[in-house]
């Protein structure tokens, strides 16, 4: 097995997670509170490759997909080079912005009719007085009464359970049989979960190669999130449990917080 080497947060994306599936179980969601807000506008923050702003645009929507991540945003380039056929059919439009949490209205994003926050990108907010400063932000690029949906894991769960490690995932690939792995470390306080991201390759030479990542993610429960979305100028907080809609359980891996701006 050849020895550790940092991974691109891009490099393995894409093969990670099953892109068709997962848009088709989410979809429904997001057209119904983008139908019901009338959404024509979307900011993406924490795009990375840009598959739902790329879902959105051939809605027919204008999307700003934002990522701070030069890699992710290469890839998201190629994947909406692919897809600028259907977006121009649908009247959509989609452009690519090089910009990080707190830093939307600096570079005149805005007024959306709603932002959305997938893929457990808002944990790298960096600390709660980084949220706080985040949520600030996404409230000012959101037109009055403009629906924000945020998607993560649920944090409550994990710090009661205190998990090490989630399901490994495993895909063969043109490099070789990849297996993902995310491990778990919980310091002490409350404010950080640390995640090691790790990709084991086999290559054709039946050889390992592994290639890892630490990552520290803000700790966010659903109590928080409410609270803080509140005090940032956002009502109708509805706390979910799943893209299907069911209201949030103890029990569910995973949280959809979705509100409107006051």
């Amino acid at each position: 097995m050849s020895a550790d080497k940092p991974v691109a947060p891009a490099s393995d994306y894409d093969e990670f997670v099953n892109w068709q599936a997962r848009l088709e179980r989410e979809a429904p969601l997001f057209r119904r509170l983008f139908d019901e807000a009338g959404v024509r506008s979307v900011i993406d923050v924490g795009a990375g490759s840009a598959r739902h702003s790329v879902m959105f645009a051939e809605w027919g929507l204008a999307v700003d997909a934002v990522d701070p991540d030069d890699s992710m945003l290469a890839r998201a380039e190629e994947n909406v080079a692919e897809h600028a056929e259907k977006i121009a059919e649908a009247g959509g439009e989609l452009r690519l912005v090089r910009a990080g949490f707190t830093e939307l209205m600096a570079h005149g994003l805005g007024e959306a009719d709603a932002l959305v926050c997938t893929g457990n990108a808002l944990p790298h907010v960096g600390g709660h007085e980084g949220l706080r400063r985040t949520l600030a932000d996404f409230a000012a690029v959101l037109s009055s009464g403009g629906v924000i949906v945020l998607h993560l894991l649920n944090h409550a769960r994990l710090l009661e359970k205190k998990p090490r490690a989630i399901p490994p995932v495993v895909r063969d690939t043109p490099e070789g049989t990849k297996v993902f792995l995310r491990v778990i470390d919980y310091p002490a306080g409350d404010e950080y979960l640390d995640f090691d991201f790790i990709t084991l390759v086999r290559t054709p030479e039946n050889e390992w190669v592994t290639t890892h990542r630490r990552s520290p993610h803000t700790s966010l429960p659903a109590s928080l999130l409410q609270r803080e979305l509140e005090a940032a100028g956002f009502e109708s907080v509805q706390l979910l449990g799943g893209h299907d809609g069911h209201p949030l359980t103890d029990a569910d891996e995973s949280l959809i917080v979705v509100a409107r701006k006051r």
